[in-house]
Formats: structure tokens, C-alpha cells, sequence
């Protein structure tokens, strides 16, 4: 399985050989444009610049401008460098360089009132949301407007945000304007519009792509693929099922597709 994975560290303990994919999905139908794998933690730089030379193809096969396209990127994104590599999209992600709240900008922006709190009926957390319209981030000093999201800190340690005297402080990075999006459309934006956790976990149940299947790093690949256009298939099967008096058998059909 060498030429496949390489040590790498999924969160959970060190020492695992893992292979790791990039997944660039549709938030508002969950259909999949792409998917690009790489031995150990990947290479997440090379697969964003693929990710994105994707999602122009898509935007320019629909005869849809740039403008109309937001990227929500996981958290792994937050950092100048790679921000300094989104060719122009507008795009949603939360930070990891901490080093942001000691800017000066930040740091004069946190001694006033929040501008808003942001809390789901789901969730116990009220966060209060600090929005900083033009921060540099980085050594490249790439300019986005930053959203500062503070709550107290819990009982048990938080598994995001960084924790400084008894508060937790959570980054959100976007271009998105001030005059067309609140600090609490971003974090909606990012924490539940665009959230993709619950696709890939269906994915996951249905298609199980993360499956080994081949001892060939681009036979893998193609599994991957493929289990990615039956994933697609899926929605259109299951609304014309719905209607159709074969129902059943046009379900079982689709379950029989995705093992």
C-alpha cells in the first residue's frame, strides 16, 4: 500500500498510514465536482488549485460569472498563504493563525460592544461577534475582513478556537462585503448554509468511497470518481422514484447502485 498512503494524522493518534482526499461539493444540492487524493495528509495546496480549476470549468460549462460563486473552505484553509491562492473567488473559511488577535486592528476592535450575537436553536453556545473589516493576515499580508466569534468557555476544553482567560476565541476569514452580509451571515455561512460534515457522513453510509480497492494510486482514484457520480445520480433516482409506480424497485435499484 506504499505507492497508496504514507504516515499521516487524522486527529485521533499518531502513527496511522493514511491516504487523504479533497472533496469539492455543492452546498445547496450536495452533488460532488470533484475529487482529488494524495498519499499521507495530502497536499492540500495542490488540491485547492485543482479544486478551483474545477469550479471555473463548472461556472464556465453553466455560463455563470465568478461573482456568483462562494467557497466555503474547511479550516485547514485559514492561513495568508493559502488565501493569497483563491484567484479572486469570494469565499467563507474559519482561521487557524491565531496570531490575528494580537493585531492591532483586532485588538482595538475587541474593546468595543460585539456587533452581534449568533446562537442556533440547537446549540447552548451565544457567541458574540466582533466583525473587523480589513486585517492583513499572514507574512503576505493578504487583506480579508475578519469576524472575531467569543464565548465563555465551557466545562470541557472546546475543540476549536483558541482559549485566553476563560474565553474562546474563534476566527472567521471571508471577502464577502459588510453592506451584503452581517457577521452572523458569515458564521451561519460557514457553521450550518455550507456546512458539509452531514454530506460527506452520508456519503460515507451509502457509497462508502473511502473504501481500499485497488493497489494502484489512480485505480483508487477512479473508485473514487465513480463512487462520486453515482452519489450524483442519486437525487435525480430518488425524486423520479417518488412519483413512479414502481417505486420501490426504482429504491432498491439505487441501493443496489451505491454498494
Amino acid at each position: 500500500m506504499r505507492p497508496l498512503c504514507a504516515p499521516g494524522y487524522t486527529g485521533r493518534k499518531r502513527g496511522e498510514i493514511v491516504r487523504t482526499r479533497t472533496v469539492v461539493a455543492q452546498a445547496h444540492s450536495y452533488q460532488g465536482l470533484g475529487s482529488f487524493g494524495n498519499r499521507g495528509n495530502g497536499r492540500y495546496r495542490k488540491e485547492l488549485h485543482q479544486a478551483l480549476a474545477t469550479i471555473t470549468r463548472y461556472l464556465t460549462a453553466s455560463h455563470l460569472p465568478k461573482e456568483h460563486a462562494l467557497l466555503r473552505l474547511d479550516g485547514q484553509y485559514g492561513t495568508g498563504a493559502v488565501l493569497a491562492d483563491m484567484a479572486d473567488f469570494a469565499f467563507v473559511t474559519r482561521g487557524k493563525d491565531y496570531t490575528v488577535l494580537d493585531h492591532p486592528l483586532v485588538q482595538a476592535r475587541l474593546q468595543l460592544p460585539p456587533d452581534q450575537s449568533q446562537q442556533r436553536p440547537e446549540s447552548q453556545i451565544v457567541r458574540s461577534l466582533s466583525d473587523c473589516p480589513a486585517v492583513p493576515i499572514g507574512s503576505e499580508g493578504v487583506s480579508c475582513r475578519v469576524i472575531v466569534a467569543t464565548h465563555p468557555e465551557g466545562k470541557q476544553k472546546s475543540s476549536v478556537g483558541v482559549t485566553r482567560a476563560g474565553v474562546v476565541y474563534e476566527l472567521f476569514l471571508t471577502t464577502l462585503p459588510q453592506q451584503g452580509f452581517t457577521a452572523c451571515d458569515v458564521v451561519e455561512v460557514y457553521l450550518h448554509r455550507g456546512a458539509f460534515e452531514p454530506a460527506l457522513s452520508d456519503e460515507d453510509d451509502e457509497l462508502d468511497p473511502d473504501r481500499w480497492c485497488s493497489h494502484s494510486a489512480w485505480g483508487q482514484e477512479c473508485w473514487q470518481v465513480v463512487a462520486q457520480w453515482v452519489w450524483n445520480e442519486a437525487p435525480g433516482i430518488g425524486a423520479s422514484a417518488a412519483t413512479h409506480p414502481c417505486a420501490r424497485d426504482r429504491i432498491c435499484s439505487r441501493s443496489l447502485a451505491a454498494q
